[in-house]
């Protein structure tokens, strides 16, 4: 045991865990490249080990102890020298008090990072909401009314659903069996695919008609002569096929076209650049067009797109898995297809995903019938719910004039406790956060136009929810007392040697 604590208490032990840090910090800052920031922040740093750390596109086949691990052993090694040096003088208070400011920051960071929870609660002029919502984590939800304006809601987290099998719980009448689960995904209407594919087919076919004969090569390089897209396709075409250092479109293109065996290369050269141009175009335009160009840049086809589903929203729609988001300002779209069982027997599937949104964002219910109930079933942000509700009653957005710099979010809200009898309104803007129950309300963002003064406006606050969020306060005033009084002792001191000395 004194071989241990001796360990512990070691100032060797202090250098190699703040060595370990800096390669910490390192590794996981590079690795934001790789893995995004929020996912390096997860992986790295709220974590007790590291398995496989990325550092410029490698994976490192060596384990990395996690910043919990460090936050830790650095903890106990602080309080076991603390208690080992320990001596209860004068000259050592303010050492004591710098090193219990130290232990409590750390504590305090850590209680944060483990028991903290941040939410968002995004509602308009009027609504009343007694819930928020996570930005990243979702939930497969299913509710029934309850009377008197309540629902009962069964919620099964993400992370039960993406392990597959099947879900059950004693307040639902059926099992949940999780037929496919993808972490992110676009969902899209068929027609809007099929629509978008029917307008880059067109597109495609007009390229292919005008570079279809040698003879029309001169007309199509005159028209590219005064268009720097075009024309560099056509010089680049050119410079594939012996011609360099182009000027003159026009007299190159009649040039080859009296050529057949040039001229056919030459089609060839423009169809393949400016298919590629017109399909990358496409790409970036995002949604259903990108879509519809992907699959047609692979030679797929749209004839064969097929619902997953043959009942709710899901029966309209077409499913295209996507990488996993790991940005900071980017959430996943997950999807689920679910078949409901009632008594061992099927009552059908159906695709639920955050992608059934409505107005508001609010996510879109899809109703069935189980147990001689209707229930509603959707895939939606995990929600926080609370004993008490708030409702905004005002939005003030202004901004700087002449510009669309923010000058002033303010949201006038209501707070309603029918447990407590408590009804009061609150103004929410920076720096003036709502302090209540626990949970911190801030002032996150805003959609108003200050130009249309009818318009409802709407609010999005965040919910924090932080046990130690004090920690960090009376730590700094614990290290600032024991700083000032171990630097008032020893001026003390020296003044008294001074005129001891004179």
């Amino acid at each position: 045991m004194r071989a241990i604590w001796k360990f512990l208490s070691s100032l060797r032990l202090t250098v190699v865990c703040l060595s370990l840090s800096i390669i910490l910090v390192f590794v996981g800052t590079v690795a934001q490249a790789d893995e995004g920031l929020y996912q390096a922040q997860v992986r790295y740093f709220k974590q007790w080990m590291v398995w496989g750390p990325m550092l410029f596109g490698h994976r490192l086949p060596v384990p990395l102890p996690g910043g919990y691990l460090l936050g830790v052993v650095l903890l106990v090694n602080l309080i076991g020298a603390h208690i080992q040096r320990f001596q209860w003088t004068a000259k050592k208070t303010g050492i004591h008090l710098t090193h219990l400011g130290i232990i409590l920051l750390l504590v305090g960071q850590l209680a944060t990072d483990i028991f903290s929870v941040e939410t968002f609660l995004h509602f308009r002029e009027g609504e009343s909401k007694s819930y928020s919502e996570s930005h990243r984590e979702h939930e497969l939800a299913f509710s029934i009314d309850a009377g008197d304006g309540q629902e009962k809601v069964v919620a099964f987290p993400e992370s039960l659903v993406a392990k597959g099998g099947e879900l059950r719980h004693p307040d639902l009448p059926f099992t949940l069996r999780i037929k496919e689960y993808r972490i992110n995904s676009q969902v899209m209407a068929k027609s809007e695919v099929t629509e978008a594919g029917g307008r880059l087919q067109t597109a495609l076919a007009t390229l292919e008609s005008n570079y279809s004969t040698a003879e029309g090569l001169p007309v199509q390089a005159e028209k590219a002569g005064d268009m720097p897209g075009r024309r560099e396709v056509w010089v680049a075409a050119l410079a594939a096929v012996g011609e360099t250092g182009v000027t003159d479109l026009v007299a190159a293109a009649k040039k080859i076209s009296a050529d057949p065996g040039r001229a056919g290369r030459l089609q060839t050269e423009l169809k393949g650049r400016f298919r590629k141009e017109m399909l990358g175009r496409f790409t970036q335009q995002g949604g259903a067009m990108q879509v519809a160009a992907e699959r047609i840049g692979k030679g797929e086809s749209l004839e064969g797109l097929a619902s997953p589903v043959e009942k709710g929203l899901g029966s309209d729609v077409v499913v295209f898995p996507a990488p996993e988001a790991r940005a900071m300002d980017t959430k996943n779209w997950p999807y689920a297809v679910v078949e409901v069982l009632q008594e061992g027997k099927s009552l059908g599937a159906w695709l639920f995903s955050p992608w059934f949104m409505g107005r508001d964002r609010v996510a879109l219910a899809q109703d069935f019938e189980a147990g001689g109930k209707v229930w509603r079933g959707a895939f939606r942000s995990e929600r926080v719910y609370y004993p008490f509700s708030v409702q905004l009653l005002k939005t003030t957005h202004e901004v700087y004039p002449g510009t669309t710099i923010p000058k002033n979010f303010q949201s006038r809200v209501r707070l309603v406790n029918r447990e407590r009898s408590e009804t009061r309104e609150v103004d929410i803007y920076m720096n003036n956060p709502l302090r209540y129950a626990g949970l911190t309300y801030f002032q996150s963002g805003m959609d108003k136009d200050p130009e249309k003064p009818g318009a409802l406006g709407s609010s999005t606050l965040q919910v924090v929810r932080n046990p130690g969020w004090l920690t960090p306060y009376l730590a700094c005033v614990l290290v600032g007392l024991g700083m000032t009084w171990q630097f008032l002792y020893h001026l003390s001191n020296f003044v008294l040697r001074r005129r001891s000395n004179s």
